[in-house]
């Protein structure tokens, strides 16, 4: 094999993640996914895995109200970009 049998071209790939990140941001100011939304905290709690819901009794178990807060929120947070992400794709 000779030097330019070795060299290695990848194929052409059209990286949108930019785009996917910007639309979900945009996505996630909206109420369909807006964390602040009771109806998406309610959703996101509906479907705490084991290991989420195992953080969240931990949290809950300090009574310090300003964490369980900020873990809801957060928890939410999460679960809703990962949608308006997964929309984000589909859209682009």
């Amino acid at each position: 094999m000779n030097r330019a049998d070795a060299y290695y071209e990848p194929e052409d790939f059209d990286d949108r993640w930019d785009e996917i990140e910007e639309r979900a941001w945009q996505l996630i100011k909206t109420p369909q996914f807006d964390p602040y939304q009771a109806g998406n905290i309610s959703e996101m709690m509906g479907e705490l895995s084991v290991d989420m819901a195992k953080d969240l009794q931990a949290i809950l178990d300090t009574h310090d109200f300003e964490q369980i807060g900020r873990k809801i929120w957060a928890m939410t947070y999460d679960y809703m970009e990962k949608y308006a992400k997964d929309q984000a794709e589909g859209e682009l």
